[in-house]
């Protein structure tokens, strides 16, 4: 959930180089201390960095030389660093979305699964609704390519169905190995055979 909710993967957020101590989180509590850091622009060659400073309004943001939050207790430049990695997943085209039921059940239900079966727990699915659940979340962020191996495999029919109609909606690219003629012929615009050692 953290890594749909911000936009970026859990593990790199507890990374001992970006996590804030507890000292650390007490000492940006203070009174004047920079508390967020939630903007970033290049002026005369320069980065400056929008901050939020602790007891302060939200639209009483100051913007600091970056030269200047290196000379900040360490725990800022996490907070840069935190801010540089957010603004990389945003640049790259990656959708962040909002986190709720209603957007969550909506996702689920373009991929067949909805109703009780979203709302309760994945140890009740078949195996082939799993398949699904995974598919869903590969496509939560809309990424721009998607490599499948063998995908197939041990679906029923009615998955590989609609991971067909998921694919065949699907904006970006698709790379697949599969030995299923039928789901390949479906959906696929150019086809790679290797035959006899030799790729045709």
């Amino acid at each position: 959930q953290d890594r749909f909710l911000k936009g970026r993967d859990a593990e790199l957020a507890k990374m001992e180089t970006l996590a804030l101590t507890e000292e650390e989180e007490l000492l940006r509590q203070q009174q004047g201390k920079v508390a967020e850091v939630v903007g970033r622009v290049m002026r005369g060659g320069h980065l400056e960095y929008e901050c939020l400073k602790t007891g302060r309004r939200r639209d009483e943001t100051v913007w600091v030389p970056l030269a200047h939050l290196q000379a900040h207790p360490p725990y800022v430049m996490k907070l840069v660093k935190n801010y540089d990695e957010r603004l990389k997943v945003m640049q790259s085209g990656v959708e962040v979305k909002s986190v709720n039921n209603k957007v969550v059940l909506r996702h689920l239900e373009a991929f067949g699964i909805s109703g009780e079966l979203a709302q309760n727990p994945i140890r009740g699915m078949s195996g082939g609704q799993k398949s699904r659940l995974v598919i869903a979340a590969a496509m939560w962020n809309r990424p721009h390519l998607i490599a499948l191996d063998e995908p197939t495999n041990y679906l029923d029919n009615e998955t590989v169905a609609v991971l067909i109609q998921a694919l065949e909606g699907f904006k970006g690219a698709v790379v697949t190995i599969s030995h299923n003629a039928a789901f390949v012929g479906s959906f696929c615009t150019e086809e790679w055979r290797v035959e006899g050692g030799r790729l045709q």
